[in-house]
């Protein structure tokens, strides 16, 4: 008999957002009457650790989260390692650290990746986190490029991506057909038209590529407690300009978060139209910049103007935007969370090699929320910043940041527009799955509450819980960031959940320099 089964390996966490990660296991008889699987995993993320709001007890000092992949991958090498459902492929939505995170690690654990798809700017950044990891292209697994509207077949399986707006460039999502059901998985979305990187969510080609009935509508549950109207990229570009005509001398210096490359656009849009140079400060950013320009989407194509763009450095760069009037020079720094070694602490502690910062001439922008887990380290920035006397304006203040998910009346229209049997929220602490729950209810459709661990039978007819052993117990992994004498000298201390960890040993050796070494403390 044929199933389709949707497993909750990660994503709908007990306290915060993160590990987002979905199995969809199709079995199904082949053509030769024999039994046949196909196992594809959508995303496959990592959660921060947070000793206050741990999802597992054993998890307590992990500064890194992930599902367990030992019941999905092959060891490379040990061939004695038999996973009871091996992965056929691996679908990314976008390249956030919560979707995608997950797999250079899963490589320095010893496990092997099967074949991965994803459109062209996440792929080159999936690339980029590879290399910095230390891995080899040799280790790298096949990573192929795919344009929304052509599905890539996986058996009787048919995945077909859509475009999706987002705060980073070609972000997805996945329309799942099976003979015993449709699987809708938007990813992370919002519907705003004005994002410049894009491409925009466009309901044309939604209704095109979404032609069939959908059994069960994964829906992204992060706003669903804000019933307000989507923050767009065009009302943060407005804020720029109306700061820019209220302090024409001032120097703007704008921290924006590391994967939110449409937030950056929207600056260097306004940088362009101001006649102003724009600095870029972190490697996040010029990382992305680059994955950017690989890809053929350079800023100057998508705005339609020339952008007097600048890596900032010490030597010539530093000088060069030192000897600038203000009012001529928009910075983007790395540091809206306050990290220690992020641009904007740097600088704020006057130990950058190159920002220069002075009250009476730079005006601060947050153009982020407070991440959850990161609020301690943002507050003390901010009041670092204010005790010397800067000017600062955060999203509290003034429309600085635009919100990379949809609030509540775009998870309605998603919901309108899907027309779904059943909906299952994803993407949220429990609190935020229950807002989408009741919300979804509310508008006459049913919705299916669950968590990690879960699996969901999907049919035709109705979607309900398989009753797996995990239920409620996820097997999850953490890691936690050992720091060596040096800084090339780091390795990581693997614990798995539920299980009791006995007291940690250093490995005996480090047999690759600049490259994290992961070992298991649990005995098996």
């Amino acid at each position: 008999m044929n199933t389709l089964h949707w497993h909750l390996l990660g994503g709908n966490n007990k306290h915060r957002i993160g590990a987002n990660c979905g199995l969809c296991v199709y079995d199904y008889v082949d053509a030769e009457g024999n039994p046949a699987r196909k196992a594809l995993l959508f995303d496959a993320g990592v959660l921060p650790g947070d000793p206050h709001s741990a999802e597992d007890p054993a998890l307590a000092d992990s500064d890194t989260i992930l599902p367990d992949f030992d019941r999905f991958l092959y060891k490379a090498n040990d061939p004695k390692h038999k996973p009871d459902t091996p992965l056929d492929s691996i679908f990314l939505t976008h390249n956030h650290p919560d979707h995608s995170a997950a797999l250079p690690l899963l490589i320095l654990m010893g496990y092997k990746l099967p074949k991965i798809y994803a459109t062209p700017y996440t792929a080159k950044r999936l690339e980029q986190e590879l290399s910095n990891a230390g891995l080899e292209p040799a280790e790298w697994p096949e990573i192929y490029t795919i344009a929304p509207g052509k599905a890539v077949q996986e058996g009787p399986v048919n995945v077909t991506a859509f475009w999706v707006s987002h705060s980073t460039p070609q972000a997805v999502g996945f329309f799942i057909e099976t003979p015993e059901g449709n699987i809708l998985n938007p990813g992370d979305f919002k519907m705003d038209s004005s994002v410049l990187w894009g491409p925009a969510f466009n309901e044309e080609q939604f209704r095109r590529i979404v032609s069939k009935p959908v059994d069960l509508l994964l829906l992204d549950s992060t706003g669903a407690d804000q019933d307000v109207p989507q923050v767009a990229e065009e009302d943060m570009r407005e804020t720029l300009r109306e700061l820019i005509a209220k302090y024409p001398d001032k120097r703007l210096v704008v921290a924006v978060m590391g994967g939110y490359e449409e937030n950056l656009a929207s600056v260097a849009l306004v940088a362009a139209e101001q006649r102003r140079t724009l600095w870029i400060a972190g490697s996040v950013h010029e990382q992305a910049l680059s994955a950017l320009q690989d890809t053929g989407m350079s800023l100057d194509d998508h705005l339609g103007m020339k952008v007097d763009l600048r890596i900032l450095g010490p030597g010539k760069a530093a000088r060069d935007l030192a000897a600038k009037h203000p009012r001529n020079s928009i910075v983007v720094v790395t540091g809206s969370q306050g990290h220690a070694n992020s641009a904007l602490s740097r600088a704020a502690d006057g130990h950058h090699n190159a920002l220069h910062l002075d009250p009476k001439t730079d005006i601060i922008l947050f153009c982020a929320p407070s991440m959850p887990g990161q609020a301690a380290t943002r507050e003390r920035l901010l009041a670092t910043l204010t005790g010397k006397g800067y000017t600062i304006l955060t999203h509290h203040e003034a429309r600085l940041y635009s919100h990379a998910h949809a609030r509540l009346p775009e998870i309605i229209e998603m919901v309108k527009l899907a027309d779904p049997k059943h909906v299952l929220p994803i993407h949220g602490a429990k609190s935020l799955r229950e807002a989408c729950a009741a919300a979804v209810e509310k508008m006459g459709k049913k919705a299916v509450r669950a968590d990690n661990g879960d699996v969901l039978r999907v049919t035709r007819h109705g979607v309900k819980s398989t009753e797996p052993e995990t239920r409620g117990k996820p097997p999850l992994v953490g890691l936690k960031t050992l720091q060596g004498t040096n800084w090339d000298d780091r390795y990581y201390l693997q614990v798995n959940a539920p299980q009791k960890t006995p007291a940690a040993k250093k490995p005996a050796n480090h047999n690759r320099k600049h490259r994290p070494v992961i070992f298991n403390i649990n005995a098996k």
